[in-house]
């Protein structure tokens, strides 16, 4: 089921179910038996969904070495290219243009972003997952 579509869905069927029954409790449980239906229509579809993924993909234990290789090394490197680049950047004024030192700059920040925000957040006292983690 398209998740664009639930909560309008969810409100359509609230006021069809409310002019069904006329007895509010009966409408308010044919409302949790919808919205648990339609929930687990939900979870058959993402479970379909990563179903298709591994048989597309695979698996990670069942990969080629070479392979779990690659895919551990993308993002380090593209870190070490981006702060290099600007490094030399840096120290080397005359040889990029301001607008590329702006958009470097605001790369590194994603890319520094992605390997140490979720440190930096948590030692500020902020838990975006929710849960209390002990260290």
């Amino acid at each position: 089921m398209n998740p664009l579509l639930i909560a309008p869905l969810m409100d359509l069927a609230g006021k069809a179910f409310d002019k069904l029954f006329p007895d509010p409790e009966q409408a308010a449980k044919a409302k949790a038996e919808f919205a648990q239906q339609a929930a687990q229509m939900e979870q058959a579809d993402v479970d379909s969904f990563r179903d298709f993924i591994v048989a597309y993909e695979g698996t990670g234990d069942n990969a080629h070495p070479f392979i779990k290789i690659l895919r551990g090394s993308v993002r380090p490197v593209l870190t070490y290219f981006l702060a290099g680049t600007y490094v030399y950047g840096f120290a080397n004024p005359s040889s990029i243009d301001k607008d590329a030192m702006e958009m470097l700059f605001q790369l590194n920040l994603l890319s520094l972003g992605f390997w140490f925000g979720e440190r930096a957040l948590r030692n500020l006292g902020l838990n975006l997952r929710g849960k209390s983690q002990k260290e």
